[in-house]
């Protein structure tokens, strides 16, 4: 049932990030909302095993390129160690401070604890080893009494021979290929800056979009390998070109190692065979959003107004259940998650509109069905002093103002018992008198009643009376028909979805109506309504039901004189 007393300010309000108002809307719908993604203890919990488990992966890989303390690693080695050593550092920080959070008592968060600890230590020990390898050894100092060792006059290391003109252009290929590696690994370089909490956290799409800036930076970097390899590794112009190299093939995978890790995690969660309900998810949402369309058009239709007002508690359930489970696809901004949100948003933002002209057709509906039920009162009496039976007859002034009132009824009725309970007391009451005021025109109204409209133009008219025979002989076995008539010009179809047993199922039928004229006596004949359905779910399977059954007492407009019959 609509409830708009708690709705918070945030849906009077834009806002110009559409997650946020997502999630914004979302909260508001409910009497008491339990925000969907808020942190709990277990939840941090997780979030920290996580990170522990990521950087004792950072410290393997650090332990296995530190070397040993007689033979630490250097060059880039040392840097591909360091870089593994700063990654696994900042995870192990905010792990720390989740646990800090968490009551000792704890026993998952003990053992947590103790995990990160040993990492720790275990980092501790890897920067002990490396900074063997960062401290240069202390000169011997010479003997007492021992002069100083002289170099000869004249003597040194020879001169390196000049690299000629086609050595020179390998040289600045290789320079090259060596800048556009470096080019290609920076945008890789900057996500995992990141994920290492340098910045906002990266999505799945830029996570992929770096891994592919690896893989297209790969063929620059076999280039600059093999114009490097063309050339002597020891000459003095050669050498410090060729170490960048390795160090940006060193960082090319390392970058890659740590990408394709975290890209396998997010496609747990972005990945749509994780979300096998989407398609039907997005197909409810998109059917609940229409029950919030135009108020004045779905006012006329009483019938699914109350529908509405008495599943709407239900449908606020399911926008929440579905803002929960593609929150994920929202917030790595996937173009699923796009589209499921913008629906969303439609939705409660159509919602809301409609909300607030409800609660004023509600407050004028008890007035509304007064004023009914008091035109149809005096239609009734002025029948019965002027002698008009018409004004009784199905359709009739007196029968569309009791309609009225029963339609809006309906509709009180929905927004609960209790409060309707004295306008059906009201109807009742009123249908009763009436009814009484009709028995004086009994013969003149049964008299002037016409035949039923004849509007159906589908081919299939003669299939749907037999139809409808078939259905009314179970309720008559010896009914004697006399004709049939089917008032609408074809099939009305209904789409929507409906609540039952907890959950929302989708109902697309159509309906017709066929009036049997079925003989009663020699003077008379008894119009009988059959209500004919085509069910679309279940291929187009056909059903009919009476409106009434045969043992219910007769109203004179259900009776037509039979020489009216043509």
């Amino acid at each position: 049932m609509f409830n708009f007393r708690r709705v918070g300010s945030c849906m009077s309000k834009q806002n110009s990030k559409l997650t946020l108002s997502f999630l914004c809307l979302v909260f508001a719908l409910t009497f008491a909302p339990t925000p969907l993604f808020a942190g709990n203890q277990r939840s941090s919990l997780s979030q920290a095993a996580n990170m522990i488990k990521n950087a004792e992966y950072d410290i393997k890989s650090a332990k296995s390129s530190a070397g040993t303390a007689a033979r630490p690693a250097k060059g880039s080695r040392l840097k591909l160690t360091m870089l593994r050593i700063n990654s696994a550092k900042p995870r192990l920080e905010s792990a720390g401070k989740i646990l800090a959070t968490i009551p000792t008592d704890n026993g998952e968060a003990a053992a947590l604890r103790k995990r990160h600890q040993a990492a720790m230590a275990e980092i501790a020990r890897i920067e002990a080893i490396l900074s063997q390898g960062s401290t240069p050894k202390p000169k011997a100092a010479p003997k007492v009494g021992s002069p100083p060792k002289r170099k000869p006059s004249g003597t040194g290391a020879p001169k390196a021979k000049k690299l000629d003109y086609r050595q020179e252009k390998t040289l600045k290929d290789a320079r090259w290929y060596l800048r556009e590696t470096l080019k290609y690994n920076k945008p890789a370089a900057d996500i995992v800056a990141r994920l290492d909490g340098k910045g906002p956290q990266p999505v799945h799409s830029e996570v992929k979009n770096a891994l592919q800036s690896i893989q297209l930076g790969i063929p620059k970097y076999n280039l600059a390998v093999k114009y490097i390899g063309q050339l002597d590794a020891n000459h003095p112009q050669v050498a410090p070109i060729r170490a960048q190299i390795q160090d940006a093939g060193n960082q090319m995978g390392a970058l890659q190692s740590r990408l394709k890790a975290t890209s396998g995690k997010l496609q747990k969660l972005t990945g749509m065979e994780n979300y096998p309900q989407y398609n039907k998810d997005y197909d409810l949402v998109r059917n609940l959003s229409r029950r919030y369309r135009d108020f004045n058009e779905i006012s006329q239709n009483s019938k699914a107004l109350a529908e509405v007002i008495k599943e709407d508690g239900a449908a606020v359930k399911e926008f929440q259940r579905i803002a929960k489970t593609y929150a994920p696809l929202v917030q790595q901004k996937t173009p699923a998650g796009q589209k499921m949100e913008k629906q969303v948003v439609y939705a409660l933002n159509k919602r809301k509109k409609f909300g607030a002209e409800l609660m004023n057709y509600k407050k004028k509906l008890p007035a509304a069905i007064d004023a009914d039920i008091a035109e149809a009162e005096r239609l009734s009496l002025e029948a019965v002093a002027k002698k008009k039976p018409m004004y009784f007859a199905p359709n009739s002034g007196i029968e569309q103002q009791l309609s009225f009132a029963e339609s809006k009824l309906l509709v009180a009725q929905a927004f609960g018992q209790d409060q309707a309970a004295p306008m059906v007391k009201k109807m009742a009451a009123a249908r009763s008198r009436i009814k009484e005021r009709a028995k004086s025109l009994e013969a003149e109204i049964i008299a002037t009643n016409p035949l039923p409209p004849n509007n159906f133009t589908g081919g299939d008219r003669n299939m749907l009376v037999e139809l409808a025979k078939k259905a009314w002989t179970k309720e008559q076995s010896d009914a004697q028909y006399l004709g049939a008539r089917i008032p609408s010009q074809a099939w009305q179809r209904t789409t929507q979805w409906r609540w039952s047993s907890g959950a929302f199922y989708k109902i697309d039928s159509s309906h017709v109506q066929v009036q049997l004229l079925v003989k009663y006596d020699d003077k008379l004949a008894v119009v009988r309504p059959i209500n004919i359905y085509k069910n679309h779910m279940k291929n187009d399977s056909l059903s009919a039901s009476p409106f009434q059954k045969f043992s219910e007492k007769l109203q004179p407009r259900s009776f037509l004189m039979l020489d009216k019959i043509r």
